[in-house]
C-alpha cells in the first residue's frame, strides 16, 4: 500500500509540474462531477457513536464522515451506507509545513487494510482556529494535489466561517461538499442560533453554492448540560425544518453524534434519523433498515 501511495504521489507532482495544467497550481480547474458523488439527498453523521451497540437507531444515515477504523468502515459500507476517512483540517501540528501532509491526509486507505473508503472528511475548516492562518494555505494546495491524485474521492469538509479560499475550493470542486457546523447545544459551552447558523449558511448562497451545501445539527445527545441546557428532538425538528425551508435546494442534513452517557441519547438519535428521512426522504426508504 505505501509503494502504490508513492507512485500515486510521483504521478501528481508530475501532473503539477507538466506545463502548469493541474488543479493543484491552478487553483480554479477541478471543475464539480457531472452527478454528486455524495448520496442525494445526503442524510450523514458525524461521530455516529452507538454503530456497534445500538446500530438500529441508524434507520436513515448514508453518509458517515468521520471514520478512522477500516473494519468497521468495511461493516456499514455493506449495509449500503457510504463511508468516510477522517482528515486533519488546516490545524494540525504535524504538516511541518508541507503542503504534501494535506494531501497525504486524502488517502483514501488507512492502516495497511485493503479496504477502500469513499473518500474523506475534512475536519475542520476553522479561520478561527489558533494555527489556521499557517496552515490554510498550505492545506488548500495540498487538497487540490489530492483531488489530482484521487480524483474519485468524496471529500466533504467541516466548516465554521467559509472564507474565500474556502469558497473557492467548493466552487473548483476540490470539495464537493460544504458541512456547515450549526451546533446549538454544545454541553457545557453553548452553541449558535438560528441566526447564527444562517450567517455562516447564507456566505454560501451568496457564491451561489447552496447546493453543495448542508448543515450539521448538534449535538444529539439528551443529557442536560451543568447550565440545564439540553437537546431535544423538538429543538431539532424546529431546526431542520427552518432550515429546510430557508434553503430547499440543500441537497441534505447532517447530525453530530455525541455519547453523554444518558439513556435517552440513543432515543433521540432515532427522533434524529426519522426527522432527516421525513424531510429529505429518497425513493429507496420506503423499507425500514432497522435490521442494522
Amino acid at each position: 500500500m505505501e509503494r502504490l501511495r508513492r507512485r500515486s504521489g510521483a504521478v501528481a507532482s508530475l501532473l503539477v509540474a507538466v506545463g502548469g495544467l493541474a488543479v493543484a497550481l491552478r487553483g480554479g480547474n477541478a471543475a464539480p462531477p457531472a452527478a454528486p458523488r455524495h448520496p442525494v439527498p445526503v442524510r450523514a453523521w458525524f461521530q455516529p457513536k452507538f454503530l456497534d451497540t445500538r446500530p438500529e437507531v441508524y434507520v436513515g444515515m448514508n453518509l458517515i464522515t468521520s471514520l478512522v477504523e477500516a473494519d468497521l468502515a468495511e461493516r456499514w459500507t455493506g449495509k449500503g451506507v457510504v463511508t468516510l476517512k477522517w482528515a486533519f483540517g488546516p490545524q494540525s501540528e504535524y504538516s511541518q509545513g508541507k503542503s504534501e501532509y494535506y494531501r497525504d491526509q486524502c488517502e483514501p486507505f488507512i492502516d495497511g487494510k485493503p479496504f477502500r473508503f469513499a473518500g474523506v472528511g475534512i475536519d475542520e475548516w476553522n479561520p478561527g482556529s489558533e494555527r489556521f492562518a499557517e496552515e490554510s494555505k498550505l492545506a488548500a494546495e495540498g487538497y487540490r494535489a489530492a483531488r489530482v491524485m484521487w480524483p474519485e474521492n468524496l471529500v466533504v469538509a467541516w466548516v465554521t466561517q467559509p472564507d474565500e479560499t474556502f469558497l473557492a475550493l467548493l466552487a473548483d470542486g476540490t470539495f464537493d461538499l460544504a458541512i456547515i457546523e450549526g451546533y446549538t447545544f454544545i454541553p457545557d459551552v453553548g452553541g449558535l442560533t438560528l441566526d447564527g447558523i444562517r450567517d455562516r449558511v447564507n456566505a454560501v448562497e451568496k457564491a451561489g453554492l447552496i447546493d453543495r451545501c448542508i448543515v450539521c445539527f448538534g449535538y444529539v445527545a439528551a443529557g442536560a448540560d451543568k447550565a440545564g441546557r439540553r437537546m431535544t428532538a423538538d429543538d431539532l425538528s424546529v431546526l431542520v425544518r427552518t432550515v429546510k425551508k430557508k434553503y430547499p435546494q440543500m441537497p441534505g442534513v447532517a447530525f453530530y453524534g455525541f455519547d453523554d452517557g444518558d439513556p435517552g441519547t440513543p432515543d433521540l438519535i432515532a427522533a434524529a434519523e426519522r426527522l432527516g428521512l421525513e424531510m429529505y426522504p429518497s425513493s429507496e426508504d420506503g423499507v425500514s433498515r432497522g435490521d442494522r
